[in-house]
This record gives structure tokens, sequence and C-alpha cells, in this order.
């Protein structure tokens, strides 16, 4: 299977009807508006950073204005076949001596089943719970070349000593999306003068070939600016060989007709090392200063906070200065979005993904799309203060339930005196609960805000945010009203969420409230 010439990707056409398959070439010299269809949400992620990246390697516009061309009017066939001519036998699964991905000769003692491959399918105790069963059992040539991508570059690694990719164990993923797949794989394919601002060794490095082509040596110490564009969009840090492929059955994942299905494969850990931090143009990262030296990583879902609270970071560009404890970079396609078509530029569908992980345990799986109204990229900082806003209520509601919790000693007076706290962890839930009901109210005030003018849309949020607060509150404690131990506990901890929530309206406002009226 060849993932430049066969027809491998699974689609939902425009016109009304069930799924199908189209090639590479069917899509970027076509018309049509198809949109991804796999039954996993990181299996349609993983499809999509692949298609980009192998348009990235094979059909780099040279600027702006090249790529602005590529995002409005397909390829024609002889563009496409001129692109691709001398780079077939890279993408071919089954080549007989560099496989797509993989190496030949892999020492293993014994097969591993395709599951494996799809991440999240075992290896955790929710596992049988979130996914359908015998969905890695056969695979076709299209959901296995995702599924190898998608282990190498977005997951966490096999365990036992196995390499992750060169964004770590679960980077989260930002894409722009479009409005149509043919339009968002544009979107997101860098042209080379950005290219070469970006990473200074570009040019030397373009014809790089990919590691199953030239493989890494193990014991191999790489600097990342030796890692080209090529090599590091499609890097493949584990030895995989998938076993040879048996006879025509239907895919247990996208749930195609295949002549061919693998269902094994053999794997291998080896060792080298990678010096600094390859800048992958699909991930955000941050920057903090340890001791002098500037430690880089990408950034991932380690809570279970949601993807808004960390909003700023994959929109917002910031130094890491004697102000900033913490650098931030936004990847380089939304980065590079910002400039493409400036005054001009329509609302920012933001795709989000990635997942959440317990070493090579998968917690959590998120894919979601912002929408960042017209003007977002001219006035940035509103996104920072509608986050800002978010995480201050937030922990003002934890703060205060946590202290109606645990109780508190008497501030003055006799210093061994306590008052009873509830005893329960109420402000777990209670923030579970906040997320819930403050991800609409967020997603839609990025929707509509004018960002021209954020200051009424801002003053809006921030007084729903503190009714839900508030409401979130009286909730948690209203069992408790009756308690004549937890009266005063409740005043104090009722005393703390106004003062918290004071804290974060504008200087000029504050007043009212003294924090000592009891909610009503």
């Amino acid at each position: 299977m060849n993932l430049l010439v066969d027809q491998w990707i699974p689609v939902r056409p425009p016109h009304p009807g069930g799924s199908e398959k189209i090639s590479l070439r069917t899509l970027l010299c076509n018309t049509d508006e198809w949109k991804l269809c796999l039954p996993r949400d990181d299996m349609e992620l993983a499809a999509l950073q692949l298609l980009i990246c192998l348009v990235q390697v094979l059909l780099t516009p040279n600027n702006t204005v090249a790529l602005k061309r590529r995002i409005a009017k397909p390829l024609t066939d002889d563009e496409y076949d001129g692109a691709v001519e001398l780079y077939s036998d890279w993408f071919r699964l089954d080549h007989p001596t560099h496989p797509f991905m993989q190496v030949r000769g892999v020492a293993a003692g014994e097969t591993t089943q395709m599951d494996k491959l799809l991440v999240g399918l075992t290896g955790a105790t929710n596992s049988c719970f979130v996914n359908q069963p015998g969905q890695g059992d056969r695979l076709c040539g299209g959901c296995t070349a995702i599924a190898l991508f998608n282990q190498a570059s977005c997951a966490p690694s096999f365990g036992g000593g196995f390499k992750a990719g060169l964004r770590g164990s679960a980077p989260v993923t930002t894409l722009v999306q479009g409005p149509h797949l043919r339009q968002t794989v544009w979107l997101n394919v860098l042209n080379e003068d950005f290219l070469g601002n970006q990473m200074t060794w570009y040019g030397k490095t373009k014809d790089q070939k990919p590691t199953w082509c030239d493989p890494i040596k193990a014991g191999d110490t790489i600097t990342a600016s030796q890692i080209g564009m090529a090599r590091g969009l499609l890097w493949q840090p584990a030895h995989i060989e998938l076993m040879p492929p048996r006879g025509p059955s239907v895919c247990s994942c996208c749930g195609a007709q295949a002549a061919e299905i693998y269902t094994d494969f053999k794997k291998a850990k080896f060792s080298f090392t990678v010096m600094g931090t390859w800048p992958h143009p699909h991930s955000p990262r941050i920057m903090t200063d340890k001791k002098g030296t500037i430690d880089e990583k990408f950034v991932a879902f380690t809570t279970d906070a949601p993807s808004w609270t960390q909003l700023g970071r994959f929109v917002v560009r910031r130094e890491l200065n004697d102000v900033n404890e913490e650098g931030q970079q936004p990847s380089a396609v939304v980065l590079q979005v910002r400039q493409l078509y400036g005054e001009n530029a329509e609302k920012l569908h933001l795709l989000v993904g990635g997942y959440r992980n317990n070493q090579a345990s998968i917690l959590e799986r998120r894919h979601e799309v912002f929408t960042l109204n017209h003007g977002w990229d001219s006035h940035i900082d509103a996104v920072n203060e509608m986050v800002k806003l978010g995480i201050g209520y937030r922990d003002a509601l934890y703060k205060s339930l946590w202290l109606f919790a645990v109780g508190m000693k008497e501030a003055k007076g006799d210093k061994s005196k306590r008052f009873k706290g509830a005893g329960i962890t109420i402000y777990n839930g209670a923030k579970a609960r906040y997320y819930r009901r403050t991800e609409p109210l967020i997603q839609r005030t990025l929707d509509g805000m004018n960002f021209s003018n954020p200051g009424p849309d801002l003053e809006t949020m921030q007084a729903t945010l503190k009714q839900i607060t508030t409401d979130l509150f009286l909730e948690q404690v209203k069992p408790y009203r009756q308690d004549p131990e937890l009266i005063k506990t409740m005043a104090f901890a009722k005393r703390t969420l106004y003062k918290h929530m004071r804290n974060l309206e504008p200087q000029q406002d504050k007043g009212g409230n003294d924090g000592k009226t009891p909610i009503a």
C-alpha cells in the first residue's frame, strides 16, 4: 500500500451517503469538500496530521502568495505527479527494504497484536469501558499507517525503555481548521519563507531522508538542529516491523473492506539521544528558567482541567524575561495564520487535541475546536484576560470550599481552638461542576467577542462567572446548613469566597459588599 497512490484516506463525502476512501491525489486535486470519517477522534486527528506532514514534505509552497493559491485552488494532476514522482518509494507500507515508518529485521522474540498500535485501546483500567471490543484486531493499510504515525508522534511510548517522540510522551496538538479537509490541510502547511525564519537550519536539512530510509543508529547523539523538516515530522523513535498482511477482510477500525489486513507486528527498543528541543510546528511550547538554563518543553494535558485553561499558551506569544516567569510559543501553524490574511482574516477555528496519560497508560482523550472571533490576532491580550478570570473564579470556589471541608483555627484568642470542617472533599466535585458550567460560556464569549473593544464582553462574562461560582458554593454547603458545629466555619468560608472574588474585580469597581455579608 502506497500513501501517495492508493485510496486510504477515510472520508465522508459532501453529498448524503456512507463513508468512502480516497487517495491523496484525489484530495488535493479535486474541489469536493470532504471531511475525515473514523470511529475514534484521536485517529481522525492523527490522520489529519499525517496528511499535513505528507503535503508539507512533498509540496512546501515557496511563500505566502503560493500558499494562499494552494488554499484557494486544487492542484492539477500534473502538479501532483511532478511533486511526488521522486518520493513514491518512501511511503510504501510494504516496501522490501524501507517500509513506511518501519525497519526490516526487527529482533523480537514474539509478535505484538495490532491493538497495541491503537493508543489507549489496552493498558489502562478503563480501556474496556471506552473502547469497542475487537477494534484493533484487524487493520487495513490506511488505518495501520495512521496508527503507526500516531504512536510515533502523538502518544506515549510503548513503555519499558522505549523512546517517546520528539514532542515528548503526550503533546498537545493545535491546528487551524478550515471549512473542509483540503483547505484544512493547506492551512497547516508552512511556506519556505516562514520556515526559514523559524528554523535557521531549514535550508541545510531540507533534503534529508526520513528515519526509515536513513535509520537512526543505536547510541547516536543528535542535536535538534541536525533534524530537518521531513525527518522531524515523520520521526519514528521505535523499531517496528509489520508482519506480512493476511488476505481480504473487513477492517476492525474503519469498517471498510480491504484486500489486505494487518494483524500483528514486531517491536524492539533501542537507545539514542536528542539534544535540545526540535520546534515541531504543530504544538505550542513553554519555556522556564532553571538556574540560568532555559528549559523548553511542549504543552501537555497534565490535569483534568479543560483545554480552555491553557488557551493563552495556544495563541499568545510571550517572552521569558524578568517580568514573565514562563515564556510561551504557540505552534508555528497558528503563528503563520496570524500573518496569512492580516486584517482580512476571518474567525480562527482552532483544533486542539491530545492525550492525558500516566506513563504509558492513557487516562483521557481530548479533541475539541475553539472559535475565536475576527480580530483575535490584533488584541490577543483579551484571550489571556479571559483565561485569567476563568481560573480566578475556579480558585476562589476551590479555596473557600477547601476551608469549609477541613475546618480552621481561631484567628485570634485561643490558638488551640478549632472550628469543625465538613470532613468531605466537596471542593473536588465543585471544581468539576465549575468546568462543566463555564465551558459553554468560554466558548460563547470567544466566538462572539468584539476583540477591538473586549471590555464589555469581559464584564458580561465576569458577571456570569461570579454567579456560577456563587451558585456552586451554595449548592455544596446547603446540606450542612442545619449543623450547628459548622455555622461559623461556613461563615468564614463565605467570607473567603467574597474576598477572592472581590480581588478579581477591577480596582475602581471594588466596593459594596464588605466580605462580611453572608451570601443569600
